[in-house]
C-alpha cells in the first residue's frame, strides 16, 4: 500500500500547488493592470508551480489507482470460486457479523472519499463503529461499479436498500423484490433525481408488505468486493438508521460461501479481469 500513499501525497499535493500557481498568477496579473509595478518573479513562480503540479496530479492519479500484487491476486482467487447455493442466509450474515465484531481496528476500514457534492453527507465512518451489519440490496449505482477496467480506487455511489428487520436475515431476497417493485416505479419516486444524496428514507408500508425497510445513498469502495465490481444485488452492509451513512461490508469479513454465491450469482456475470 506504500504506492499509494505516496500516489495520495502527490494527488492532493499537485492539487495544491495547482491552487497556488493560479494564485500567483491572478497577483501577477493584477498588478500588471494596475498602476503597481509588475513583479515578474509572480509570473515565473505561478508557471513553475503550475508545471509541477502537472506532472504530480496524473502521476499521483496513476500511483493511487493502479492495482496492487495483493488485488490481483485477490481477484484470481475470488474469480476462482465455484458456484454455490445458500439454503441459510441467517447463518451467513451471522457469521460475518461475528468476523465483523471481533474487528480490534474499525478504522482499517475507511478509504479515501471522492470530493464531489454530496459524498460527505454519506461518508462518516462512524457507522463502522456503532452500525449493525445486515444485508443490504443495490437498486442503482454509477456505472463504474459495474464495469471491468483499470480498477479505481476511490468510491462510486449507489442507492442501496436494508433493514434492521431480523426478518430479512433469513430472507434477504425480498429485499430484491422490494428493490424491482421500487425501481419500477423510479420515474415517480425520489429515484428519479440521481444527482440527490439521501439517507434513512423509511419505504411505505404498500411497497414494503409492512417490514421496517429504508432506501440511502451510500459511497461503494470498489476494492471492498470480490471482484471490484458489482455482480449481484444482494451484500453485506454496515447500516443503521439511527446513523447518517452505510457501506458495503469489507470482503475480507465475508464468508467464503458467500462470497462464491456473490460473484457467481449476478446479472451481470465475471467478463474477464479488470485492465491493468
Amino acid at each position: 500500500m506504500k504506492h499509494r500513499k505516496l500516489g495520495l501525497c502527490m494527488y492532493l499535493g499537485g492539487g495544491a500547488l495547482l491552487a497556488v500557481a493560479f494564485g500567483l498568477l491572478i497577483a501577477y496579473f493584477g498588478l500588471k493592470s494596475s498602476e503597481e509595478e509588475e513583479i515578474p518573479a509572480l509570473l515565473w513562480s505561478g508557471l513553475a508551480t503550475g508545471a509541477v503540479s502537472i506532472v504530480l496530479l496524473p502521476l499521483g492519479y496513476l500511483f493511487t489507482t493502479r492495482p496492487t500484487k495483493e488485488l490481483r491476486e485477490r481477484f484470481q482467487t475470488y474469480s476462482a470460486l465455484s458456484p454455490v447455493e445458500i439454503s441459510d442466509f441467517a447463518a451467513e450474515i451471522s457469521a460475518m457479523r461475528a468476523a465483523f465484531g471481533a474487528e480490534k481496528d474499525p478504522a482499517s476500514n475507511q478509504f479515501f472519499i471522492r470530493p464531489f457534492a454530496g459524498s460527505a453527507y454519506v461518508s462518516d465512518f462512524g457507522v463502522l463503529a456503532r452500525g449493525q451489519v445486515v444485508w443490504g440490496c443495490l437498486v442503482q449505482a454509477n456505472d463504474t461499479l459495474y464495469q471491468n477496467k483499470r480498477i479505481d480506487i476511490l468510491p462510486v455511489p449507489a442507492v442501496i436498500l436494508y433493514s434492521p428487520d431480523a426478518y430479512f436475515d433469513a430472507d434477504p431476497l425480498e429485499l430484491k423484490h422490494i428493490s424491482e417493485r421500487l425501481y419500477e416505479g423510479k420515474e415517480g419516486n425520489f429515484l428519479r433525481n440521481e444527482s440527490a444524496f439521501f439517507t434513512n428514507k423509511r419505504l411505505s408500508d404498500a411497497i414494503t408488505n409492512g417490514r421496517e425497510v429504508y432506501a440511502s445513498c451510500i459511497m461503494v469502495y470498489r476494492p471492498h468486493l470480490p471482484l471490484y465490481k458489482a455482480t449481484d444485488e444482494l451484500l453485506p452492509v454496515v447500516a443503521s438508521p439511527a446513523e447518517r451513512s452505510a457501506f458495503a461490508l469489507n470482503v475480507k469479513y465475508w464468508t467464503k460461501n458467500f462470497a462464491a454465491y456473490y460473484v457467481n450469482g449476478g446479472s451481470t456475470g465475471r467478463d474477464g479481469m479488470f485492465e491493468i
